[in-house]
């Protein structure tokens, strides 16, 4: 989606040439009437707004205008550490209380309670909070009343921080974190912003004192800098005076230090960073052109809108350019982009990207540059324009209809922004008359002198990202320099833009199926039609999201069918898929010709099914079903699309060679599986046996039989209107007659206990652990209940003995996977990154934790939390078309159902049910203990 349009708030008008032209370019942009701004005496900011997106929940911000810019040299890395303490102890809530009276009302921490700190804004959120009492809008605003002034930054609890937050530094010390550090200095031009990656300095981290961190916090966080904003299904006065009752008596600051503003120097000469990492994996070069944003104050006006429309219009030009330069003959660059976007909070830039080919970096920087000085002598064709032009048009309208959709979560990011940038909310009805005048008398000659000032030959950047190897080599700076200077003097001729001459996707209307039989179930509430062809229909229809439908087709085999010579193919087939077109149409022709439509589809051929799901508006219905239609009757194979993807696969595969992380991917995949054949991963010599004939046949034969496809649609559907869109695209599908099974090639988990602690040379001092369970289990609605419960509660108790109490880690992930075919069975891995010196320990309390729970069970209060979590959740996610897609397809491919009964089933757990779920899972003894450690 064009960048301009992700932020605007749309109704559904229509408004003519003549209403839109009466906005002046120095008008300032009236705020959304909905969004009711005020101002407490102590300096706070409020925004409050009424949204039923979803009901009875509710959004709580508090955000704070600072960040790591106002940290001192001695302070880097403190204004993340605040943020960590602002959840282990406040005045009202001493220690871990806040976070316990959230869980009990099932509001989890790290899903619905989480922060962020960037260099210059730092946000707590309490979200989907349920508004079922009075008390509990107070106890959260208390909690805003609290990180406002009043975190306890206790001596104890500061101590056991240091060891999580060097956990997130260990977590997050990765190649393209290590890359892109390498860059700061260039990117930000040595300034400030350089020496601030908000994680900060390590030993500041683990040795600064107390009063360092009182200091900073006493000196940024107060009222005259900070905003609270609440958003849900609540009424907006009653919020308000709540506000005002219990943030006023926050302390107005005597002193306040007045905030310095920082800036990025601009620079005469282009700026060149050279960044590479032993870790890297494909080599990638930018080039960017830096962009002064209006003041906080000018951009509140229509003219600032503009500018900001024509970059972003401008860019889309140019991205579709790049895109096609990689796409067409034989380029040096594998795949490109073009990206409009913020740099610092008054400067954006234009971000244009391109992944090498055969470590070719001039050649590859030259084509980028090129394609920027063609764009400079001759500028955008009229057909380009009004191509472009036309599509922006249709994107005001599609925005218009996802504003029926938007989340009050959504609605956070406008009112954030506008108190920390200056950035307009603007009103609904101003913004559609705004954007539809300015896109209506927008001409080319005006946006061909825009591009001309955005591509100036100041503020220049020209970075490189790769791997660091003794066989590849860079070029210099001054090289680099030379290539894009030298693009300015070659004779360039004009862009040659191709035009879809004929945009229509079906020229004959097929012969029309019809359908045999139509059956209500009462259980799921769905209308279940059987085709002429054999497909079944399965249609849930709820008006819940407003004008959209999902839709999932799947039929059982995918490559399990496939002798194990041919599973390459088959891992292209599925690879070149989702890439393809249909007919003579590439897939980004197809965006194109959708472009102000709501619609997506894709094939897949997973282990054991093919799909085709996707969705679409309810007025783009029929040009999904066209889609599906043609994926099936005319996928487009194109040999050189798919020669390209070859290449691809064989680069990637070349790059990841002698990297540690993939090498140990690798094996522990192999041993996880009894290295069965159908597990192994790709190789060089298994990608050199793919064919272009054996992948389409592949793709062809799974995709023959629509008899042996179920289909299932969800969301906003009148059936009338779909009835005669299911005879004439899927019941006139081909059908074969015979009905195929998965293949059980007995794949299964290896058994009993293996331990592999493997040594790798690594680039950071870290252990990446991995534990995994395996178990047959029969899959049910009711194990998986008591698997979701199971696995809250672990993660609860790895978060507390593991993060808080041992500092081992940043978080701990615990997931459980049931599977159906080929074979019931559970899976529960726990994975997460600790110091190598701690990993011994922290595998003992992997397993104790996990033992306790099989000989005691939880307490009362562990499983309390994870009912109130899931039943809140519950009411929630049925009204997704996500939930239903999932459930239906449990319902009517395994005969599980999830729906029935949950809330009951879900409070009606037990602790015993827990232990004895835990007993039989893991009184199997099936345990795979895998570490990846540095060699020592």
């Amino acid at each position: 989606m064009i960048k301009y349009i992700i932020y605007t708030i749309l109704f559904t008008l229509t408004i003519s040439p003549l209403v839109a032209q009466d906005i002046g370019a120095d008008q300032t942009i009236p705020m959304d009437p909905d969004i009711r701004i005020g101002k407490l005496d102590n300096g706070l900011t409020y925004y409050i707004r009424h949204s039923e997106n979803p009901k009875n929940r509710g959004e709580f911000y508090i955000v704070h205008n600072v960040g790591a810019m106002q940290e001192e040299d001695n302070q880097n890395g403190l204004a993340h550490f605040l943020e960590h303490m602002a959840f282990n102890g406040t005045k009202h809530f001493p220690k871990k209380t806040m976070l316990e009276y959230l869980a009990s009302i099932g509001v989890r921490f790290g899903t619905n309670v989480n922060a962020f700190t960037s260099r210059n804004v730092t946000a707590y959120n309490i979200s989907e909070v349920p508004l079922v009492r009075g008390t509990i809008i107070d106890t959260v605003l208390l909690m805003l009343h609290d990180w406002s002034s009043y975190i306890t930054c206790d001596s104890a609890e500061i101590e056991a921080e240091r060891g999580v937050i060097r956990e997130e530094w260990r977590t997050r010390d990765i190649p393209r974190t290590r890359l892109s550090e390498q860059l700061n200095p260039v990117m930000y031009n040595h300034s400030k912003y350089a020496k601030r990656n908000v994680i900060g300095d390590i030993n500041i981290i683990m040795n600064f004192k107390r009063q360092t961190l009182l200091d900073f916090y006493h000196k940024w966080y107060r009222p005259d800098l900070q905003a609270v904003i609440v958003i849900g299904d609540f009424d907006v006065n009653m919020m308000e005076s709540k506000i005002k009752t219990i943030l006023s008596p926050l302390p107005k600051a005597l002193h306040p230090v007045q905030k310095e503003v920082y800036s990025v120097p601009d620079n005469q000469e282009p700026l060149v960073g050279i960044s590479t990492d032993p870790d890297a994996g494909a080599m990638v070069v930018r080039l960017m052109y830096k962009l002064d944003l209006p003041s906080p104050s000018e951009r509140q006006t229509v003219k600032a809108y503009k500018t900001d429309l024509k970059r972003s219009f401008i860019s889309e030009l140019f991205k579709k350019r790049i895109i096609n330069k990689a796409a067409q003959g034989n380029p040096y660059i594998r795949q490109g982009s073009v990206n409009y976007t913020d740099l610092t909070p008054d400067k954006k830039m234009v971000f244009i990207m391109g992944a090498v080919k055969n470590n070719k970096v001039n050649e590859a920087l030259n084509e980028l540059a090129i394609e920027v000085e063609r764009i400079k002598k001759h500028g955008f064709t009229p057909d380009e324009f009004n191509e472009q032009q036309a599509n922006m048009l249709k994107s005001v309208k599609l925005q218009m209809d996802q504003r029926k959709n938007l989340k009050s979560v959504d609605m956070v990011k406008a009112c954030l922004t506008h108190f920390t940038t200056g950035a307009p909310i603007p009103s609904n009805d101003f913004l559609e008359k705004m954007s539809v005048s300015m896109l209506q008398n927008l001409t080319l000659e005006e946006l061909n002198r825009t591009a001309l000032e955005m591509f100036s030959d100041d503020n220049i950047l020209i970075t490189v990202l790769g791997p660091r190897r003794e066989n590849i080599s860079y070029p210099n700076e001054q090289e680099l320099i030379a290539t894009v200077r030298n693009a300015k003097d070659q004779d360039l001729t004009p862009y040659i833009h191709r035009t879809l001459k004929d945009t229509r996707l079906i020229t004959k209307t097929p012969q029309a199926g019809n359908i045999l039989k139509e059956k209500k179930n009462d259980t799921m509430g769905t209308i279940e039609w059987t085709l002429s062809n054999g497909a079944k229909v399965i249609i849930k229809s709820y008006p819940t999201k407003k004008d959209i439908v999902d839709i999932k087709g799947f039929s059982q085999g995918g490559t399990s069918t496939l002798p194990e010579e041919e599973l390459s193919n088959g891992f292209m087939a599925n690879n070149f898929c989702q890439l393809m077109g249909v007919k003579n149409f590439s897939r980004s022709d197809l965006k194109q010709i959708n472009v102000g439509k709501v619609i997506s589809i894709t094939p897949e051929i997973g282990e054991y099914h093919e799909t085709l799901s996707g969705y679409a508006a309810k007025r783009d219905l029929e040009t999904l079903m066209q889609m599906i239609y043609l994926y099936v009757t005319e996928p487009n194979f194109d040999q050189q699309e798919f020669n390209r993807q070859i290449e691809k696969i064989k680069s990637t595969l070349n790059n990841r060679k002698g990297l540690p992380k993939a090498e140990y991917s690798q094996e522990i995949r192999g041993v996880k599986y009894n290295q069965h054949p159908r597990k192994t991963s790709m190789t060089l010599e298994k990608a050199n046996t793919i064919t272009f004939e054996k992948t389409k046949q592949i793709y062809q034969e799974r995709f023959a039989n629509a008899g042996d496809f179920t289909f299932i649609l969800t969301g906003d559907i009148e059936l009338e209107k779909l009835k005669p869109l299911v005879e004439t695209y899927i019941a006139s599908l081909p059908t074969t007659g015979i009905k195929q099974e998965y293949k059980d090639n007995h794949v299964r988990y290896a058994k009993g206990k293996i331990i592999r602690h493997i040594e790798k040379e690594l680039t950071t001092d870290k252990a990446s652990i991995s534990v995994l369970y395996t178990a047959k289990l029969p899959y049910s609605a009711d194990n998986k209940i008591l698997s979701a419960a199971f696995c809250y509660i672990l993660r609860d108790r790895y978060m507390k003995s593991i993060r808080e109490e041992k500092g081992g880690a940043y978080s701990v992930s615990v997931n459980a996977t049931e599977e159906a075919v080929p074979t019931n069975q559970i899976a529960i891995e726990v994975n997460f990154d600790t110091a190598p010196f701690m990993a011994d320990e922290m595998l003992e309390i992997v397993q104790k934790e996990i033992d306790d729970l099989v000989k005691n069970g939880p307490s009362s209060s562990e499983l309390e939390n994870a009912q109130r979590y899931f039943n809140k959740l519950y009411k929630t996610n049925i009204s997704t078309n996500a939930y239903w897609q999932e459930t239906l397809s449990d319902y009517y491919l395994h005969g599980i159902d999830n729906f029935t009964n949950y809330e009951n089933k879900m409070s009606n757990l037990t602790p015993s049910d827990i232990r004895k779920f835990a007993k039989t899972v893991f009184g199997q003894k099936n345990k795979m203990e895998f570490v990846l450690l540095p060699k020592k």
